[in-house]
């Protein structure tokens, strides 16, 4: 597209998240490495900029009349909504990263004080071959599933307590083996700065490359984890200065657009 080009801009296309990592990033990429493609589902990606002034006034004619206009900050904000997504942006989402846990076994997970229709969840989901025995010294007491316990659902580790056999002693223990499944321990980042990268196009065909190397994301809003409705998680933040794209002519110092 050439500068003098008309459009009318009702953009799709495939949203990128990356890391901003000035030492092993390269500056045609705005220093973005481990970039990722979110899922379609992406209902907003906005870029708000805004720029505070100041007003210097005049003192000649007894009426303090502006006299200049002095720039005293700038800023850009980004806001993406999302629909479908990942693991991964789930984990930024919630200041932790979404790492895979491998499947297993466990012995001897040790029980709270239970007490007859208690609900009870293992350590680790999607559970199977689980055994339950009490602390009885020598032949610890078998828990018998359907007669003790019942597991209401393998998947979610979900269990309900429905009798102690005579003599019990505690605690309880259990043994049981675990699925593959994707952990992400909330609040365990203390700052979480990406960038993301946008390939969008319009109804016309035309199409535009936006790339914003650094953003402070943050959760803008409460995610709905019981709704009837789709949930949106929707991330907000402001672009952050880099320094060694600040005289690059092709992004500036927040971001860089380009018409095609």
């Amino acid at each position: 597209m050439t500068p003098n080009q008309n459009m009318m801009w009702d953009g799709q296309g495939p949203v990128m998240i990356g890391r901003f990592d000035p030492v092993n990033g390269t500056p045609a990429m705005g220093y973005l490495v481990d970039v990722y493609r979110i899922g379609c589902g992406t209902s907003a990606l906005t870029t708000s900029l805004s720029v505070e002034k100041k007003i210097i006034k005049e003192s000649c004619s007894g009426q303090r009349l502006a006299l200049k206009e002095r720039e005293t900050a700038k800023q850009l904000e980004v806001k993406l909504d999302m629909i479908q997504f990942s693991g991964r942006t789930l984990g930024i989402a919630l200041y932790g990263d979404a790492v895979v846990s491998a499947a297993g076994t466990v012995t001897d997970e040790v029980l709270p004080t239970l007490k007859e229709g208690d609900y009870f969840v293992t350590r680790h989901p999607d559970v199977s071959s689980l055994v339950i025995e009490d602390s009885t010294a020598i032949t610890p007491l078998v828990y018998v599933a359907g007669t003790h316990y019942e597991v209401e659902d393998a998947k979610h580790g979900r269990c309900r307590l429905i009798a102690h056999p005579a003599g019990h002693v505690e605690p309880l223990k259990m043994d049981y083996s675990y699925g593959e499944y994707t952990n992400i321990p909330a609040f365990t980042k203390s700052g979480v700065e990406r960038g993301i990268l946008f390939s969008g196009i319009n109804g016309d065909g035309q199409r535009a490359r936006i790339l914003i190397p650094r953003i402070s994301l943050a959760p803008n809003g409460g995610f709905s984890w019981i709704a009837e409705e789709e949930a949106t998680l929707s991330l907000s933040g402001q672009a952050l200065y880099v320094d060694q794209l600040a005289t690059d002519a092709d992004f500036g110092p927040f971001m860089r657009v380009d018409l095609i």
